[in-house]
């Protein structure tokens, strides 16, 4: 979800409805959804019971987490997870690191719902820090309803601190085996900020992924992301760099060595038109630890005044302020090479746009002797095919950064 988190993402500014052929009065669907959804979904009793259960389980693995100082451990989540499993609750963590137990259930659900036959379960997401999702989810007609029960532990104890009450308006089991579905929180209990106007998007990966895949996931892929970087946007190799943009690798291979130095940082000086000049011996080997890349490359890859020996750099500004919503990787399949390389199959997972498969791509690895990474290309296999799915933003050319500050 990074999916995630999770795979859980949650935007503060963003409502959307099913699509129809008349004018949609928006406000009178929103009242309508919640009234029809706090008189149709109801806890039962035995959902109660569950509910206790599952609270009871996990405080007292936060308990023994929080005494070892591990409750942001993922071994513990994932010892959690199979707790769960063997109590017989479908069970899922947070950021799609673990798979999901009982998952059967999940796809018999989704099954009655696609027949428009009735149905009810519970799912429980678990969390780093302490907290977990209980959602109670029942369908008929086509319609699923769910409560969610946000639950965050405190003080020795795992205690309900909001609950949820929503229908969902997007609900699709995928072939690739994941469950994108939305909604709009109609939330019960408070919060410091005003959140009725915020929608959850959601996508659970439901069949298991092989371990090895998730393991290479949080090694390679995961570090990197998708967000201010093009790494895994565009078709690159070693042979040709192609469009690869080497000021963002800088941005984020120079924060992963220097967290305590904030001086080339995105944030710092954005919207202050700065330009850095950096010397040679700071730069290069910031982009030389990632990229098997020669000077003379890179510095034809980049603004380098010779003369002085420095790379020109200008931090991203308010022009290229990305989407706050982005995808998340998962390795779907691995291969390792003749020639140590490793080339791993990736897919983006997009939750806010509901698509399982937003593109899929290739990523070509190596690991170095001293231990570290060196990335040797990305190819892509299948592009993304909607133009509405978006978030990269490029950084500005150097035309076009000297029309808006040329004269600062």
């Amino acid at each position: 979800m990074s999916g995630i988190m999770l795979a859980m993402n949650l935007s503060g500014c963003s409502f959307f409805v099913k699509k129809d052929s008349g004018n949609t009065d928006i406000q009178s669907v929103r009242q309508e959804s919640e009234n029809a959804d706090k008189t149709v979904m109801k806890r039962s009793k035995s959902e109660e019971k569950e509910a206790e259960e599952i609270l009871e389980i996990c405080s007292k693995t936060y308990a023994k987490a929080e005494k070892e100082g591990k409750l942001d451990d993922l071994e513990m989540i994932r010892d959690l997870i199979k707790e769960l499993g063997e109590k017989g609750f479908t069970a899922v963590d947070s950021e799609n690191q673990v798979n999901m137990t009982e998952y059967e259930k999940l796809i018999q659900f989704s099954e009655k719902a696609e027949a428009k036959k009735n149905g009810r379960m519970t799912v429980v997401e678990v969390a780093k820090g302490g907290s977990c999702i209980i959602r109670n989810m029942e369908t008929h007609d086509g319609i699923v309803n769910m409560i969610r029960s946000y639950c965050i532990y405190e003080n020795g104890k795992l205690k309900q601190s909001s609950e949820d009450i929503y229908r969902t308006e997007s609900w699709e089991y995928t072939e690739d085996g994941h469950l994108m579905f939305s909604g709009r929180l109609a939330f019960e209990g408070s919060y410091e900020v005003t959140r009725n106007e915020i929608m959850e998007y959601m996508a659970y990966r439901v069949l298991s992924l092989d371990e090895t895949c998730r393991e290479l996931n949080r090694k390679y892929i995961l570090p990197i992301g998708y967000e201010r970087n093009n790494m895994f946007l565009t078709d690159w190799s070693e042979e040709e760099f192609a469009e690869l943009d080497f000021y963002d690798m800088f941005d984020l291979f120079y924060q992963e060595n220097h967290t305590a130095n904030g001086e080339f940082t995105f944030g710092n000086a954005m919207g202050t038109s700065a330009v850095y000049l950096i010397s040679k011996e700071k730069f290069e080997p910031v982009i030389k630890s990632k990229f098997k890349i020669s000077s003379e490359v890179l510095q034809s890859k980049t603004v380098y005044y010779p003369c002085e020996e420095v790379y020109e750099y200008k931090p991203r500004g308010l022009e290229e302020t990305e989407y706050p919503e982005y995808p998340y990787p998962e390795v779907i399949g691995y291969v390792n090479n003749d020639d140590g390389t490793l080339t791993l199959k990736v897919q983006a997972v997009f939750p806010y746009r509901g698509v399982s498969k937003a593109y899929i791509h290739e990523v070509t690895v190596r690991d170095t002797k001293d231990g570290g990474i060196q990335y040797v290309g990305n190819r892509i296999i299948e592009p993304i095919n909607n133009p509405e799915i978006r978030w990269h933003v490029p950084r500005l050319t150097r035309t076009e950064w000297e029309e808006l500050y040329g004269d600062n």
